[in-house]
């Protein structure tokens, strides 16, 4: 790898949100692959400002608790084999954690591909449709060997092609009980 260049890895992270039941709360984990930039979680490398009243709690779409076909799409966006989501082709990274709703508020890059490299830059805060440019929070681009970066996300989307294969109700009773219950 050269120098100059980071390094993308992902790995397991949950958010947590409170969700109401009668009269009580109780805090519901979302588990999800999180993207690390040079072993560190993207999210920490962005420069969020401190009166900013939305926190960074949104997840990948990299998730076993939604719909595989959905992953797959993200992942193909991210390796620009579709169109962004958005209409100035912005691509996004981090999502709702309840529904994965682009208006709910997202995290989204300006994807940018050359031979040898990937790079995510202009990486911004969008919420509104309206909305001509996204808030950016940070300078910064991240840019990555390409090979490296495709196999990754290669990886990632055959997992996912896989879960696609499996009926929604065994992936359910896989996610409740975890994958060997339902193995043996």
């Amino acid at each position: 790898m050269d120098i100059g260049l980071y390094r993308l890895t992902v790995a397991p992270s949950a958010s947590s949100r409170v969700e109401p039941k009668g009269d009580q709360q109780f805090d519901r984990p979302d588990a999800f692959l999180d993207f690390l930039v040079n072993d560190r979680p993207m999210r920490d490398l962005l420069d969020v400002p401190e009166d900013w009243e939305q926190p960074l709690d949104e997840t990948t779409a990299l998730r076993d608790d939604w719909r595989p076909k959905a992953v797959v799409d993200y992942l193909d966006r991210l390796l620009g084999v579709i169109p962004g989501d958005y209409d100035d082709g912005r691509v996004s990274i981090l999502v709702c954690a309840v529904c994965g709703d682009l208006w709910c508020g997202a995290l989204s890059i300006e994807l940018a591909l050359s031979p040898q490299t990937v790079t995510w830059q202009k990486i911004g805060w969008q919420s509104d449709p309206d909305d001509v440019e996204p808030q950016l929070l940070t300078d910064r681009a991240f840019t990555f060997d390409r090979d490296e970066y495709e196999e990754l996300l290669r990886r990632l989307r055959e997992h996912y092609k896989k879960q696609a294969l499996i009926p929604p109700p065994l992936r359910l009773l896989r996610r409740v009980l975890g994958p060997r219950s339902t193995t043996k």
